[in-house]
């Protein structure tokens, strides 16, 4: 009897040193529970605002793409260079437990539609027997009064797509949430410079 409780006790604590050592190896070589590919390849960037910092949210909170691998090609697949445009926010910015339901309401404000421009330009060059109607910026045609506003007005407002990196300037306006949410710090502005010229020169190498 003795005998059996000595080699019971023996196995038990062998098979709970075991499953701690087998644990500890799992957790610190095998298996990252927070494990961030993005961040993995992408450790360098800085300048965010706390709220949106990577080592909070991640990078794949706001570009999508694939934060489980370090494969490049895996990792970028689906990705969003410039997330807050309209066409993407309620993938993006709008999701829950960030900002939901927001961008559905902006996709109808007149921030976004101009609706009201449009119709006050197409009754002032008699396009419209009075200024009423819902119109949207997207569905400008090629009118006077249409090209009038694409000329001054439509390039600002928030469905206009922001397709350059950078901050919002006469370059680059609109761009949905990034009109007027995107603020760039003096240190963002390094990192873009150091990005584009990184891609620049790949660029070169790629035609070399």
């Amino acid at each position: 009897m003795k005998t059996f409780f000595k080699y019971s006790v023996l196995t038990a604590f062998a098979f709970f040193v075991t499953y701690f050592i087998a644990d500890w190896f799992s957790q610190n070589y095998f298996i990252k529970t927070n494990f961030n590919g993005c961040v993995e390849c992408h450790n360098e960037m800085t300048g965010f605002e706390e709220s949106h910092s990577p080592d909070k949210v991640g990078c794949n909170a706001c570009h999508l793409g694939n934060p489980n691998t370090t494969n490049k090609n895996i990792a970028h697949k689906g990705i969003i260079l410039i997330p807050g445009n309209l066409s993407d926010a309620s993938r993006t910015c709008g999701v829950v437990g960030c900002h939901p339901g927001i961008p559905e309401r902006i996709n109808n404000s007149l921030m976004n539609t101009m609706s009201g421009v449009i119709s006050v330009n197409r009754f002032t060059f008699d396009e419209l027997e009075k200024p009423e109607g819902h119109f949207n910026v997207k569905d400008l045609s090629q009118s006077i009064a249409d090209n009038h506003n694409r000329n001054l007005c439509a390039s600002c407002h928030l469905g206009n797509e922001k397709t350059e990196l950078g901050p919002v300037n006469e370059l680059s306006r609109g761009g949905g949430c990034n009109a007027c949410h995107l603020n760039y710090s003096n240190e963002a502005m390094k990192q873009l410079e150091k990005y584009q010229n990184a891609s620049s020169r790949s660029d070169r190498e790629k035609q070399n």
